[in-house]
């Protein structure tokens, strides 16, 4: 059977999240109820209760692939969306249905490492793409161009970036649509975390998504980070590229086979409120965030973004005098009921993934515990 490596990201998060009283490691915006949007939109959810609770449309109903494919620019429409259980399911069906042995798959470094991992252990050739500080965190395209062999198949992106916050220019995405093109290679560019561009420049175009740049770029997306109801385990693919989804159709079958019929009719609701639902969570990263640099800023000795965020709701945290930040999380999570995620999970140690997105109350309480948590370790190491 193929090899699969632990999913370190996963497995620290499932092991103390439940147990966790402030939860600094949350990646999606402040979860909400269907109260809270009825709150937030004036608009009532309403489900038709003699609905029969079959299968239903397997791709997903025609009303949210409209909704979802109204959320990108281009001719793309409900034919070209397919509903998955999560963004997790769609980037490991789309690996599923695109690489395998004697394919070469090129994917950015640091990210969510479930982008790199799974095409590996699908029996691809992968090959990471190192962010650099030199680059602003961002892919360099004569270092990714300079990777391209006879047998790339697929090059994996994410904007905003997941740990780091990072967000690709519009100008260096339409280059690397163009460098694939010349290449005849798929794009992949989860962009889990779109629209969240909370942080940009004055000067800073926001990206246009893949899928309207490239006709083989394949983007997937989900119900959980920017619209708060991770929940509902619902994301999509979206792509020009008909034969892809219809492959990935065929695959998914063997699996899921289709997402539930109650969480399609909430996806629906959400999304037709989702200008309440996207502003209210663009003030809340907004207003998080300044809360959390106000923090590092008082606090410069000890702690220091490695990027500092545009986009997204994460970010990774350099805590400058401890090396080992894997255990130290552990150490942050038992004694002092606080989750952080160890960069080592992003092949990144010394940091910590921290998430703003989540309540203030956990960045209230949370981060001077962080503090008195990071002086007992390198007083007592």
């Amino acid at each position: 059977m193929p090899y699969q490596e632990d999913f370190a990201v996963e497995q620290f998060m499932d092991a103390y999240e439940t147990k966790a009283k402030y939860n600094l490691g949350e990646t999606c915006c402040y979860s909400l109820s269907l109260d809270d949007i009825e709150k937030l939109s004036g608009n009532k959810f309403k489900l038709d209760r003699s609905m029969r609770l079959t299968y239903r449309d397997i791709k997903g109903s025609d009303e949210l692939r409209t909704q979802i494919a109204a959320l990108y620019d281009g001719n793309l429409n409900l034919d070209n969306v397919l509903v998955s259980n999560g963004a997790i399911a769609s980037n490991y069906l789309l690996y599923y249905t695109l690489v395998g042995k004697g394919d070469h798959v090129i994917c950015v470094d640091p990210t969510y490492s479930q982008l790199y991992s799974v095409p590996d252990m699908f029996g691809a050739e992968v090959d990471l793409l190192k962010l650099t500080k030199e680059d602003g965190y961002i892919p360099n395209l004569d270092t990714l161009s300079g990777m391209i062999k006879e047998n790339t198949k697929l090059i994996i992106i994410n904007n905003p970036n997941n740990p780091l916050g990072s967000v690709i220019p519009n100008n260096v995405m339409k280059q690397i649509c163009q460098l694939c093109e010349k290449h005849d290679i798929y794009l992949h560019s989860d962009e889990v975390y779109r629209p969240m561009f909370h942080s940009l420049g004055p000067n800073f175009e926001v990206p246009e998504s893949a899928c309207s740049l490239y006709s083989k770029a394949i983007v997937t997306c989900s119900m959980s980070k920017a619209y708060s109801v991770a929940g509902i385990r619902l994301g999509w693919m979206i792509t020009a590229d008909k034969q892809v989804l219809r492959d990935a159709a065929s695959r998914r079958d063997y699996n899921t086979i289709s997402v539930s019929v109650i969480d399609d009719r909430i996806a629906q609701y959400v999304l037709k409120n989702a200008d309440n639902v996207i502003a209210r969570n663009m003030r809340l990263c907004k207003e998080n965030y300044q809360y959390l640099t106000e923090f590092i800023d008082k606090h410069q000795n000890d702690f220091e973004y490695v990027a500092t965020p545009q986009g997204g709701t994460v970010c990774l945290l350099r805590i400058k005098n401890i090396k080992n930040t894997y255990d130290f999380a552990a150490y942050l999570a038992n004694e002092f009921n606080v989750l952080a995620v160890p960069g080592e999970a992003f092949n990144f140690p010394g940091t910590l993934r921290i998430g703003y997105g989540n309540s203030k109350d956990d960045l209230i309480n949370g981060l001077p515990l962080l503090k008195k948590a990071n002086d007992l370790w390198i007083a007592r190491n």
